[in-house]
């Protein structure tokens, strides 16, 4: 069993409340924002896009909250003709089979370790734990029948990376990251009485690249 489902939702929540007093008291650094890739082991590679918002405790450490949002979208074609000359170009004619587009949501409480080693540069390091939702949406034009999926479940993040100081409020980020989540649905029971569920894991490492605007 992972060790993600064996955290109480009630540590989480304390977790994400704890940072409350924090920032009202701590300097706001408005936000961050970043793209990035990652692979999970249960799907495929795809498109991060993030942000965070932050709260400055000292000059090394920040809390705050942040989401990524991971996206993938495939489709699945066959030529049906053979590709002929029209008006100085190759054409030829393209049936649609299957397509799937995959979403999958993270809401995270997040601390940062900003770490500056000159002038401009600095390491940072990341980590992030939350609740994820992933969605799953198949039209099979083959059979003619679409589904839909929901699951959700607990998920950490965590990363190491760098950051270029460009301006008075504003520095390059770059960082490899390992994202870790098995997110679940149709929990029930068997008809021998035992637990079961429908799982995905989306455990996989990625990297992200973006822009800090803030406080530096």
């Amino acid at each position: 069993m992972s060790i993600l489902k064996k955290i109480p939702l009630g540590i989480l929540g304390a977790f994400v409340l704890a940072c409350v007093p924090v920032a009202l008291q701590a300097q706001f650094i408005p936000s961050a924002i970043k793209i990035g890739y990652l692979s999970p082991k249960d799907a495929q590679p795809g498109l991060l896009l993030g942000t965070e918002m932050t709260f400055k405790v000292d000059e090394t450490v920040e809390l705050g909250v942040s989401t990524n949002l991971f996206y993938k979208n495939y489709k699945q074609l066959s030529v049906v003709a053979a590709p002929g000359y029209a008006a100085g170009i190759n054409e030829r004619v393209v049936q649609q089979e299957l397509e799937y587009s995959t979403f999958s949501l993270p809401l995270y409480a997040i601390v940062n370790v900003v770490i500056p080693t000159g002038r401009y540069f600095g390491y940072q390091l990341h980590g992030g734990l939350g609740y994820e939702f992933l969605f799953n949406k198949e039209n099979n034009y083959l059979e003619q029948k679409s589904e839909r999926r929901f699951y959700k479940g607990l998920s950490w993040i965590s990363s190491v990376g760098f950051h270029y100081i460009i301006g008075s409020r504003s520095a390059l980020i770059g960082e490899v990251l390992y994202h870790s989540a098995r997110v679940s649905r149709n929990r029930s029971e068997s008809a021998e009485g035992l637990p079961v569920w429908s799982e995905v894991n989306l455990s996989g490492f990625g990297f992200r690249f973006g822009i800090r605007l803030g406080m530096m």
